[in-house]
């Protein structure tokens, strides 16, 4: 089980509310992306959950109980994690188990399990100094779970990595969202949208989405048509536009844009007026706003 609660959370800076009555659910096994500008909250909200900042009000839970009480259930990946460099993956490994308090035989068993899971059995006693970026992120991960814990909250995970270092991380995500509930922020929204079940987006201190893809990308598709037909344009314009819920229609290249009040409205009568001058369709697209347009529309307004 790893089923996160978070109810009323609030936090005051200097007497100014940055986070303001956040109120927000993951449950057992999945993966949930918190997406929001610099200065959103998102950090903020990360730290409260591991216990590095306590909340002002509210309450986060983990399975009912109080986080602050079951911390052992929680891994975490701060944004820049630091290590020994003249350590190998093993040393530190070893050292984070006994910190976690965990058996030495089971320490020795589970960092052979996690390096494995993360891709790092090969290079497990070079020393850390030598690897890359994506290597220390995915070492960093591996500590997040040595203890086996129920939820893993990562800050930023890929935000200062290459790209492949950045696709090596979200195929790992992407692996431990079967076996782990995992909560991650960042304001790369290609990675929420490739491996993220739900996207909750913050601003200013606000929780102002909290919706899976499909439904973000379903709710927030516009009434633009993009429509290519052989025929006579001009009478097929003129006839469209007769229609009130159509707002105006603009050609560009070979395609022409509808934009309307009324999908579903508009979707028929593109269709019906091209019977009536008997032209020969060759595509009708509705336009869907991509997830880059959502963001900015949610967090601009």
């Amino acid at each position: 089980m790893g089923k996160l609660k978070i109810q009323g959370l609030k936090k005051k800076y200097n007497g100014k509310i940055v986070i303001k009555g956040i109120n927000l659910t993951i449950n057992n096994k999945e993966c949930v992306a918190l997406i929001g500008p610099n200065g959103a909250g998102k950090t903020t909200i990360i730290n409260m959950i591991v216990q590095i900042l306590t909340p002002d009000e509210g309450q986060i839970t983990l399975n009912g109980q109080d986080a602050k009480l079951v911390r052992e259930k929680i891994g975490f990946l701060p944004q820049y994690p630091e290590f020994y460099g003249w350590m190998t993956a093993v040393e530190c490994l070893r050292f984070m188990g006994k910190l976690s308090n965990m058996e030495k035989k089971d320490i020795e068993t589970r960092i052979q399990e996690v390096l494995l899971l993360v891709g790092l059995a090969d290079k497990a006693k070079k020393k850390i100094s030598t690897y890359s970026g994506g290597m220390r992120q995915r070492l960093g991960i591996a500590q997040a779970i040595l203890h086996r814990p129920e939820l893993l909250i990562l800050d930023e995970p890929v935000s200062a990595l290459d790209p492949i270092g950045r696709r090596e991380i979200i195929q790992l995500l992407e692996n431990l969202k079967k076996e782990i509930t995992i909560l991650f922020s960042t304001h790369i929204l290609k990675d929420a949208e490739e491996i993220c079940d739900r996207i909750a987006i913050i601003k200013e201190g606000e929780l102002v989405t909290d919706k899976t893809i499909t439904q973000l990308l379903q709710e927030e598709s516009s009434s633009i048509f993009d429509v290519e037909f052989i025929g006579d344009s001009d009478a097929w314009q003129q006839i469209l536009i007769q229609n009130e819920f159509i707002e105006k229609i603009e050609k560009i290249g070979t395609v022409y844009q509808v934009y309307s009040t009324d999908r579903k409205a508009c979707s028929e009568a593109i269709l019906k007026t091209l019977l009536q001058i008997n032209g020969e369709l060759i595509r009708v697209e509705n336009r869907h706003q991509n997830l880059e347009e959502i963001f900015v529309e949610k967090v601009g307004k």
